[in-house]
Parts: C-alpha cells; sequence; structure tokens
C-alpha cells in the first residue's frame, strides 16, 4: 500500500530506526532555516489548524503496523514543515499512545512553544527534540528567518517553561553553519540558557545535506569540538549515518536512487515521484552518497538536481 502522510520506516542519526509522520503539508512552517533540506518555505505562519486530517494520519498508521513487521524505534512527527503547527497533534500523540506500543517522537523547532496549548500538547510524547541555533536576535534572525511575529526570547522562555513539566527525554539540537551563526559570542551565549533549560541532552550538529537556499555550510570535525568545549562539554556531536549500524538501511532504495541518477541528473521531488517513496527518505540516501562523492549537486535554471560521478562506477 503506498501511504501518504507517513514514510520509512528511516534510518535516523538523533532516534534510530524512526517511522515518520508528515502533519503538514510542504512547505508550511514557522521558520525559513538557511540549511532546511526540504525546501523554501512557501507559507510562513504560526497559523495552527488541522492542515492535514488527523483521521487519515491515525488511518494510515493502524494499516501500516498492521501490515508491517518490521522493527520501529520511534513514531516520529516531522516531516516538511513544523508539525506542532496542525492542532490535532496532541490529540493525535494520545490516539496512537492507545492502539502502537512504540515511542512516540516529535522534532520541533519548538517555536510555539510559548503557547501553554502546545507546551500541554506535547507532554505526552515520549521524546522530544527542540531546535535552538541561537538565543540572540541577530543570530537568530540569520539562520531561522522566522515569522515576524517570533522572537528568540520569547521562543527561549518556552523552552525553559516546557522543560519544567515534561516528564519525556527532551533533547535540545544546535545546528552550527559556517559563517552564521559559528562564533564563540554565540556559543557563550548559548551556554548560560542551556543551563536555564532542564534537557536530557544537548547535541550539536551541522550542515550534511544540501539545503534550499544552496549557501549553508558545514563545519569542521574539529571546529564542532571547539563549539561542544564552550555550548556544552557533555554535548553530543551528531555522526554521519552509517549504513553498517543502520537496520532501517535499504540497500534496494539507493541501488534505485543511484540507477536513476546514472541515467540522468534529477531532483529530489522526481526521485520521490519516481520511486514512490518520502523525499524525508530519499535525503537520507543523498545524504550518503553525497558525503561519498558519488553524485554531487548541480543547478540547473534555478533548481538543485543530483548527478552521478565517476566514483559511482568504483
Amino acid at each position: 500500500m503506498k501511504y501518504k502522510y507517513i514514510y520509512g520506516p528511516v534510518p535516523s542519526r538523533r532516534l534510530g530506526i524512526s517511522l515518520g509522520i508528515d502533519p503538514i503539508p510542504l512547505k508550511v512552517c514557522s521558520f525559513n532555516c538557511i540549511y532546511c533540506e526540504v525546501a523554501r518555505t512557501t507559507l510562513l505562519t504560526t497559523e495552527r489548524k488541522e492542515y492535514i486530517s488527523s483521521e487519515k494520519i491515525l488511518l494510515e498508521l493502524k494499516n501500516f503496523l498492521k501490515e508491517s513487521n518490521q522493527h520501529i524505534d520511534y513514531i516520529t512527527f516531522s516531516g516538511s514543515g513544523e508539525p506542532t503547527l496542525n492542532s490535532k497533534i496532541g490529540y493525535m500523540i494520545k490516539k496512537i499512545k492507545k492502539f502502537a506500543n512504540i515511542p512516540v517522537a516529535v522534532l520541533t523547532n519548538a517555536s510555539l512553544l510559548y503557547r501553554e496549548d502546545v507546551r500541554d500538547e506535547l507532554l505526552n510524547a515520549d521524546l522530544a527534540k527542540c531546535t535552538l541555533d541561537a538565543v540572540e536576535e541577530k543570530y537568530f534572525k540569520r539562520i531561522n528567518q522566522p515569522e515576524q511575529s517570533l522572537t528568540i526570547q520569547r521562543i527561549i522562555n518556552g523552552i525553559i517553561k516546557f522543560s519544567e513539566t515534561y516528564k519525556g527525554k527532551l533533547l535540545i539540537e544546535v545546528m552550527l553553519v559556517r559563517d552564521v551563526n559559528d562564533t564563540e559570542e554565540n556559543y557563550r551565549a548559548l551556554h548560560k540558557v542551556l543551563k536555564r533549560i532542564k534537557a536530557d541532552k544537548v547535541q550539536i550538529n551541522t550542515v550534511v545535506r544540501p539545503s534550499a537556499v544552496g549557501f549553508a555550510r558545514p563545519l569542521t570535525d574539529q571546529e564542532l569540538k571547539f563549539a561542544r568545549k564552550i555550548i556544552e562539554s557533555n554535548a553530543e556531536i551528531i555522526k554521519p549515518l552509517d549504513r553498517k549500524t543502520n537496520k532501517a538501511y535499504r540497500a534496494d532504495l539507493e541501488e534505485a536512487i543511484i540507477d536513476s541518477i546514472a541515467i540522468r541528473p534529477q531532483t529530489i521531488d522526481d526521485l520521490a515521484k519516481g520511486l514512490g517513496a518520502h523525499r524525508d527518505e530519499i535525503l537520507k540516501y543523498i545524504e550518503l552518497l553525497t558525503g561519498e562523492e558519488k553524485i554531487i549537486e548541480i543547478d540547473l535554471r534555478g533548481e538543485k538536481f543530483y548527478k552521478a560521478t565517476s566514483k559511482l562506477s568504483e
């Protein structure tokens, strides 16, 4: 059966084997992050509503779980935009907990945690991962390009309040981009704020996939270690995906992507449609193949395509 609102299971660098739920249309979000690999935000908003029917999502999930015997570490709300914009996310989490014996995770940019209703709705999730790339307005606007009503102090206060009542596992992820928020000033400011947040773990990340805007560039391993020393000495530096250790790795999908790109350059959407896979699923394998320099990104008429390199045949 082909699914519209769920995808995977996919290998996740944070969560192991993740079955994704995409409760927001492409690309509705409260941020337009310069490092986002999905797409530029087409509807920049903080309006909450039932963008996609919760009942349709739950029905798809029930059908998948009936038909599949794959191991899943987490059912994860993530996908094409900010998942907490869907006003039924709390309802869906409660329903899932009743029929699935699998932990539920929410990956959020934390932009709506200033709202008490959003904080309450996420309390039933087993894991929440909040993004916090900067704590000063100048860096926040530069890297996250938020909807105009949002301020970083409002978001910080929301994360702090959430951390004080949340009983699940709380992760804070800091995404670092070269020449954008990779300053010692930002690192020291982050350190001060993180001490006020009751998080289980801080994760430091950098760009690993091609971004929607194209100019987001990664930090080196040494630069990430320097950042960790200041931000949080016990923070985890997120490592690239590894085929050998990830049980959700699908050789058949990787081979299909390689075969398609070897014929002609293609976009993420071309590959997703042609192979009947979700964009996020395709992106995991694009990450692996670009890291190995088997494929490269090229710009054609302002759109990103991927083409094979000579290493593909090695």
